[in-house]
């Protein structure tokens, strides 16, 4: 297991942590995966590909998360606490700066 794997899946840990967050979702956008699976068989391999997706280089560390929220709290303040929690777990990680983390809200479900 690589640092980079490590730390997405401590991330991903966290991120599914967080009170407001139900689920993550690929990073992959469902017409990549779809043309994936149909392309290389690749359906096997989704449930191992990370949650959080992390890119560090020496320029920088980037990360990638899109979740569902349950929808008890403003989905703005959710992004904010998540922001706050990744750049926390990074800090300690002692990843490389510039951090660019990108919050993206997939769905927001409207059953309590």
């Amino acid at each position: 297991m690589t640092a980079v794997t490590t730390l997405s899946d401590r991330l991903t840990a966290v991120v599914l942590a967080a009170p407001d967050v139900h689920t993550l979702y690929p990073p992959k956008t469902a017409l990549h995966a779809l043309g994936a699976k149909l392309i290389a068989g690749e359906d096997e391999h989704r449930e191992r590909a990370p949650k959080v997706t992390v890119s560090e280089t020496r320029h920088g560390t980037t990360i990638k998360v899109s979740v569902g929220l349950t929808g008890e709290h403003p989905a703005t303040s959710v992004c904010r606490n998540l922001h706050d929690i990744i750049a926390t777990e990074l800090a300690a990680a002692g990843a490389t700066l510039p951090l660019n983390i990108a919050v993206r809200i997939a769905t927001i479900s409207t059953q309590h």
